[in-house]
């Protein structure tokens, strides 16, 4: 692992810890939150995936890893990882306050909102079957979308303070997110020219905004007629623009 960064928001919930009445809960949620993480980390260490940078935040790890060949079915695990470990913990630990966090942690990451598990493995599995041009648009919107819902349903059913604070919090990240769309995928298009990885081969015809048909897990070619593109044609194409 190259980089390890510690998120101002961790601090600031160490900060509330320290100060809280109910630390006896909050060490709790700590160990849940870890049986989560261990999850992902699991399954991670499973495909030989290997860790880039790591900052630990108020949601868990950002995990970013290096650009070894991304294989749709591993991603989605790695993803799920979390949420099936939550869900184990559920089952088997007899706490009754470690259940229902282990349960509230299950829906919560369930949401697909950035940067959450929920987020994550829709992204993945839209990933495989649609453009990702388009994917970054539809998961950006929809993260934004369900983070002002968040934020109005926690504010609505005047629930905890420390929710409404994630509520928000999520909601500047999906803008934050929503912002850099393109940017994204300006990176994606630039890994593809640097790493060609090899994929399974999509055949599909020619568009004139050819540049918005690439897609994360496939080797694209494109047909006009009798003739074809390769993906590297195209990139190539892309490139000199």
């Amino acid at each position: 692992m190259k980089r390890f960064k510690i998120d101002y928001s961790f601090l600031i919930l160490v900060c509330i810890i320290s100060l809280s009445p109910k630390q006896a809960i909050i060490v709790k949620l700590f160990l849940c939150l870890f049986i989560h993480e261990l999850g992902h980390l699991f399954f991670i260490y499973i495909f030989k995936y290997k860790i880039e940078r790591l900052k630990l935040s108020i949601f868990g790890f950002f995990l970013k890893l290096e650009n070894t060949k991304e294989e749709f079915y591993k991603d989605f695990i790695i993803y799920f990882g979390g949420i099936l470990f939550n869900f184990v913990s559920y089952l088997i630990i007899p706490d009754e306050t470690m259940r229902k966090i282990n349960l509230i942690l299950i829906v919560f990451n369930s949401l697909p909102i950035y940067p959450l598990d929920g987020f994550n493995i829709i992204k993945t599995f839209a990933s495989y079957i649609l453009p990702y041009r388009f994917v970054l648009k539809l998961m950006s919107t929809l993260s934004l979308l369900c983070g002002v819902g968040a934020i109005g349903i926690s504010i609505y059913y005047k629930m905890d303070v420390f929710i409404i604070v994630n509520a928000a919090y999520l909601f500047f990240l999906s803008v934050e997110y929503y912002v850099k769309e393109q940017t994204l995928y300006q990176k994606f298009l630039l890994d593809k020219q640097i790493y060609k990885k090899k994929y399974p081969l999509k055949k599909i015809q020619f568009h004139t905004n050819y540049q918005h048909y690439f897609y994360k897990y496939h080797t694209i070619q494109m047909s006009i007629g009798d003739k074809f593109f390769t993906e590297e044609e195209l990139l190539a194409i892309q490139k000199s623009v």
